[in-house]
């Protein structure tokens, strides 16, 4: 009745179909969408620290790579063909569901998953289908902005060298600069357009922003602009996040990451993830949850089924519990206020409770 996270390790069981041409596997491959295979939202998805995901694959191995912007990002891995499954490892791989020369879809299996709704299922288009499309979308643009799977790419990382010399101030710049990379592909230069220069650390850290638009103006030719060569403006929107942090024990964090696409400096905890401490402060009150169910203080169980959302909501599993010790209950009021919760959520198995219970109160 109640959701816990199991890992049990056992033998992949695909039932395997005919043989596919390996010829048409060969390429590279964006991917265009993920969702459960039964059907409800990828909710992990917005933690990515990016949604753009590329595959390039040789008769060798598969190249994965999720920065769009890097061009030496590349995770690399072996693989073999066993029927219509890509395996990766004894534990892991991806069952084909279709392929044809410009569309894939693979279902990712592990060891010990094997709920639907914790089984991703991925959509491909070769890569030049997609940049095809976006060419013929822009045609008669002069003015675009860059976007994930549209964009220009870098060969040599220029946040390197702002660290380097951010590392031997005294003190350590501490702003949020948000702003775009302003390519003028047919004039062959580049300049450093910043939207919040009012912002007071902005002002007080003027000089370290001045430095950042020297080292930024002079990459233009670390940039691959080979797809905008007909535009006369591209927009590339970033923030960079220089911070100083003491986190205890006379230790300290400081850096100065660049993430892209983004304009809002909330997004960047959203898309970039949650910190290791608090996924495991999560952990512990789903834990904590499971236990409190077990001693059956369901009151307690919801608080911390509760707080294990409010800080990770990619566990909708803690959202289910809640809803299934308000059903137990009979307490249908509440029951119906999380089911609602996961149909808003896109989740398949809430939807249809939610349909079925909750549409008549």
């Amino acid at each position: 009745m109640y959701k816990q996270i199991l890992v049990i390790f056992l033998l992949i069981s695909i039932p395997l179909k005919s043989q596919i041409n390996n010829q048409l596997l060969l390429g590279e491959w964006l991917k265009i969408k993920t969702k459960m295979i039964d059907g409800s939202k990828d909710v992990s998805e917005p933690f990515l620290a990016s949604k753009f995901y590329r595959w390039n694959i040789n008769n060798q191995n598969i190249c994965i790579d999720s920065d769009p912007i890097s061009a030496n990002g590349k995770t690399c891995m072996d693989f073999k063909i066993e029927k219509n499954f890509i395996r990766t490892s004894p534990q892991s791989g991806y069952e084909i569901v279709k392929l044809t020369k410009d569309s894939l879809i693979i279902i990712e299996r592990i060891n010990g998953i094997e709920e639907n709704d914790k089984i991703r299922k991925h959509w491909f288009s070769k890569s030049s289908l997609v940049k095809n499309y976006y060419i013929d979308k822009y045609k008669t643009d002069s003015t675009i902005v860059a976007s994930e799977n549209f964009t220009p790419t870098l060969n040599k990382n220029f946040i390197l060298n702002i660290l380097s010399e951010f590392k031997g101030k005294n003190n350590y710049p501490v702003f949020n600069l948000i702003g775009n990379i302003v390519f003028y592909p047919k004039k062959g230069n580049l300049e450093v357009q910043i939207i919040n220069s009012n912002d007071k650390d902005v002002i007080k850290n003027q000089k370290s922003i001045e430095l950042i638009n020297s080292m930024i103006e002079k990459t233009y030719n670390n940039w691959n602009l080979s797809d905008f060569k007909t535009f006369d403006k591209v927009y590339l929107p970033f923030i960079i996040k220089s911070y100083y942090e003491n986190v205890g024990d006379g230790w300290s964090s400081k850096g100065a990451p660049i993430y892209y696409f983004i304009d809002n400096i909330s997004d960047i905890n959203k898309i970039y993830g949650i910190k290791m401490q608090d996924l495991r402060i999560a952990d512990d009150n789903f834990r904590n949850g499971i236990k409190a169910i077990q001693d059956n203080k369901y009151d307690k169980a919801i608080i911390f089924f509760s707080k294990s959302y409010e800080i990770d909501n990619r566990k909708v599993d803690a959202l289910y519990n809640i809803a299934n010790i308000y059903l137990f209950k009979k307490d249908f009021t509440n029951e119906c206020i999380y089911l609602q919760k996961l149909r808003d959520l896109e989740q398949v198995e809430g939807i249809k409770r939610y349909n079925e219970k909750c549409t008549k109160l």
